[in-house]
């Protein structure tokens, strides 16, 4: 078997080697090479489980295609290809299990490779392809896969149709940037065409003047065939422009700058804030430097006497509450603190230490205020 499919493209064509495997529902891989690329295809019983371009590991091209339809970034992408070298796991199956990737999303970007090798292979007139049968593990059910004979007869429609819009995409470097409205598009449409209307939103929101046409078609998941349908479909109809290299760089220069502005203004206000700041500190750290050296003086230590100030405080007021006292049985103020008092609570020298003079008071107002003595 692997004799009879190996050859020239140009002498057994790829129609011819994919009517061959599904009608006698063979079971195994078929390379494709052309131009120093190798696609790859996988039956089970004569229809198609998975195609993907052959890079390195079976799912490289799974890996890749996760980042570049932002599901996963660079940097997570060989974190994943380290474990899966440790661990003979597949990316993808990593990827799933630590949650970076939905299931789903998983078997959408699956489908789309498959869809996208496919469409490729089915557009080589020139090549080789080699057949190899073996067995081909994975857990879909027959009923999911497409016959080849089917998958032959959708491929070489959109082959042709391929030729009919691809000129207005140059290139997958392409950039477009937005020409007006789509909403007057979609008005336009007729009834057939709805069923595009989420796709066309898709591409259209994703149209910004930078993104090339191929991110674009990575992050809307469309696939290279779809993808490109729609892109020139906007730009026949003037919804969308196409950019001359120059215009993209252009933009391209001016997007980055706008982005780096914030942040060289956010440097300069640090810049303008710090430097004088460091400025004063380099002064002020001089001055402190070149300053004379300031004696140590000797501390002494302050001796506090609750006792003493308690009982002050008690004398204090046991004079006052006499003034009073007196004031209010005789109508009078006595002319000082010492002596004339019957009850010798107006003793000044009760305030004070053995050698120390009295203490005396003056009136204010209505009122008398206690004087310690000078010293």
């Amino acid at each position: 078997m692997s004799v009879a499919l190996r050859g020239n493209l140009q002498d057994f064509g790829i129609a011819e080697v994919f009517q061959l495997i599904g009608q006698q529902r063979k079971t195994g891989v078929l390379d494709v090479s052309h131009g120093g690329q190798t696609l790859r295809l996988a039956f089970d019983a004569g229809r198609v489980v998975w195609g993907r371009p052959v890079r390195g590991k079976e799912d490289g091209e799974l890996g890749e295609r996760f980042v570049r339809c932002g599901l996963i970034t660079e940097t997570r992408l060989r974190a994943l290809r380290g474990e899966a070298g440790r661990s003979a796991r597949s990316v993808a199956a990593l990827a799933v299990d630590a949650g970076d990737v939905r299931a789903q999303d998983a078997a959408q970007i699956e489908q789309l490779v498959t869809n996208e090798t496919i469409f490729v292979v089915l557009r080589w007139s020139e090549g080789s392809s080699d057949f190899s049968a073996q067995a081909v593990r994975h857990d879909r059910s027959q009923d999911s896969l497409l016959a080849a004979e089917e998958i032959l007869m959708d491929g070489l429609r959109m082959a042709d149709e391929w030729q009919t819009f691809a000129s207005h995409v140059p290139s997958g470097e392409t950039v477009f940037e937005r020409n007006g409205p789509l909403t007057m598009y979609k008005r336009s449409l007729g009834e057939d065409a709805r069923s595009r209307l989420a796709a066309l939103e898709k591409v259209y929101s994703l149209v910004d003047g930078r993104l090339t046409a191929q991110r674009i078609i990575d992050l809307s998941r469309l696939g290279l065939f779809e993808g490109t349908r729609i892109l020139a479909e906007l730009s026949q109809n003037n919804v969308i422009l196409a950019l001359s290299k120059r215009q993209a760089r252009a933009r391209q220069r001016s997007a980055e700058g706008g982005m780096l502005k914030p942040l060289l203004d956010r440097a300069v206000w640090c810049l303008a804030a710090v430097v004088p700041m460091a400025l004063l500190c380099g002064v002020v750290w001089t001055i402190l430097e070149q300053r004379p050296a300031v004696p140590e003086v000797p501390a002494f230590p302050i001796v506090r006497a609750p006792l003493a100030d308690a009982e002050e405080a008690f004398q204090k007021r046991r004079v006052r509450h006499a003034l009073e006292a007196r004031y209010l049985l005789s109508g009078t103020w006595p002319d000082d603190l010492t002596g004339g008092d019957e009850t010798g609570l107006l003793d000044g020298r009760a305030l004070t230490g053995a050698h120390g003079d009295a203490y005396y008071y003056a009136r204010r107002g209505n009122g008398i205020v206690l004087l310690a003595p000078e010293r």
